[in-house]
């Protein structure tokens, strides 16, 4: 696989990429009420620019408030409220941070 051989390390140190996926997770994982930071968001541009131009940039925050009829989070991003599909909630990657607990 390219991506292996451009990163050998990532295969090399399978510790290190378990600590990763615990520090960074998807914001579709986050419970109701868990303020977390946005650190990317795994999206093509097209997909992506709605999102940006609504604020939802890395280093926001962002808590999931509440959930749609059909299982869509409803989530805070720096005061604002935004609905998201499940799918897309999948795509952005947050990492917990006791700093940003009020």
């Amino acid at each position: 696989m390219p991506t292996n051989l451009n990163r050998p390390h990532e295969t090399a140190r399978p510790s290190e990429s378990s600590e990763e996926s615990e520090a960074e997770l998807r914001l579709a994982d986050i419970p109701l009420r868990q303020v977390v930071e946005l650190v990317r968001i795994d999206l093509p541009s097209d997909q992506l620019e709605p999102l940006l131009e609504r604020g939802m940039l890395p280093g926001c925050r962002l808590c999931p408030v509440r959930r749609s009829p059909s299982g869509d989070p409803i989530v805070d991003v720096d005061g604002s409220i935004l609905a998201l599909r499940r799918e897309m909630a999948g795509c952005l990657c947050v990492r917990l941070s006791e700093a940003l607990e009020d």
